[in-house]
């Protein structure tokens, strides 16, 4: 047996963790030799408890093994360990690194230039999902891979923007790759497929779902990053954790700002306070990585170089120093009347420079 396959048969076994196969390393023994050991031997394994112990000897067999390889061809889910050349370089790196993933699509995209994780609030306002869908579509068009967990809400408008401007998506899921969770995305995991995207897991078929393994899940996402961009986020979220494995990694931790009101925004103006990068537009992620060029320094010219009158110019510069306004906000900061503000407004989503989000709210269209 092979290292590959020694890790895909402890995997396998349940309760078998990625904690615990290090444990069993670290008392001097090589993992494709412990199918090997008699039963006497493993129940003498330091470190780990009798229930694991006995799981071990219960399936110490070459023909369980192959069993579970016929399960996986079955299925068309492939898997990769840590000694392969193409497991993702920078996930070999991180602290508790999986030995073994699972995926369904193109594996290579992890080696293959810029990946950019985002993540966010399952419950995300217009504004968040507005923000996730324009600037992952807009990373997609750089060539940028978008990386991000396939779950409701910031998540699936991360992956749904990329697959609009013709990128390719990653989907660290927290189940196994055949048992899409939440279910309401598996029309979502279908069209990242079929779009030369990845599915990925460190939960082989038939793995019990925990809460514990989406925090899990969460140093993966970092860790095949390049940096980590959460766009809304509560103080208490799951998107604020993948920021903080994204420190510890060294990654680059962008947050997008929001309303000073919104609960969804408090996580992201945290982690601004604490150094996160502030993105207002996608030029704010390129400028990190020095991949501004002349089609990006039009974009910021955009609105310099399109034809609008003087009324037009002053709310849309408002709007771009201000973030997102109300139309009364609009008319406080530009002193205009309202039926006049609402005129120029409509006429600017209209030309797709302004959307209007809800309630009466704009931001520019980046």
């Amino acid at each position: 047996m092979d290292k590959k396959d020694a890790y895909l048969w402890l995997r396998s076994i349940d309760k078998i963790s990625n904690n615990v196969i290090d444990k069993i390393l670290q008392n001097g023994l090589k993992v494709e030799d412990i199918i090997n050991l008699s039963d006497k031997e493993i129940y003498e394994i330091e470190n780990i408890n009798l229930n694991i112990k006995e799981n071990i000897v219960k399936y110490k067999s070459l023909a369980y093994l192959d069993d579970i390889k016929e399960k996986l061809r079955h299925r068309n889910i492939k898997y990769v360990s840590i000694e392969d050349d193409h497991y993702p370089s920078r996930l070999k790196n991180i602290y508790n690194a999986p030995k073994l993933l699972y995926y369904k699509g193109n594996i290579n995209i992890l080696n293959e230039g810029l990946s950019i994780a985002m993540v966010g609030s399952r419950k995300a306002t217009a504004y968040g999902k507005h923000c996730a869908t324009t600037i992952s579509s807009k990373l997609s068009e750089m060539n940028i891979n978008v990386v991000s967990g396939l779950a409701t809400g910031i998540d699936s408008y991360s992956h749904m923007g990329c697959i609009k401007g013709g990128g390719k998506t990653v989907a660290v899921i927290g189940s196994s790759v055949d048992n899409i969770l939440p279910r309401k995305n598996l029309y979502l995991s279908k069209e990242i497929l079929e779009n030369d995207g990845l599915i990925i897991s460190e939960y082989g078929i038939d793995s019990k779902v925990y809460p514990s393994n989406y925090v899990h899940r969460n140093r993966i996402i970092s860790g095949i990053s390049h940096g980590v961009i959460v766009v809304e986020a509560a103080i208490k979220s799951g998107a604020l954790i993948t920021a903080d494995f994204a420190l510890e990694q060294g990654r680059e931790v962008f947050s997008i700002p929001g309303s000073i009101h919104s609960a969804m925004s408090e996580g992201c103006h945290k982690i601004i306070k604490e150094g996160a990068k502030l993105v207002c537009s996608i030029e704010d992620i390129l400028e990190e990585y020095k991949i501004i060029n002349d089609k990006n320094k039009e974009n910021l010219k955009k609105y310099d170089n399109i034809n609008l009158d003087k009324k037009s110019r002053i709310i849309i510069n408002t709007i771009k120093n201000k973030g997102t306004l109300h139309i009364d906000e609009i008319c406080d900061n530009t002193r205009m009347d309202i039926k006049y503000v609402n005129i120029i407004l409509n006429e600017l989503v209209l030309r797709d420079i302004l959307v209007q989000i809800n309630n009466n709210r704009y931001i520019l269209n980046s």
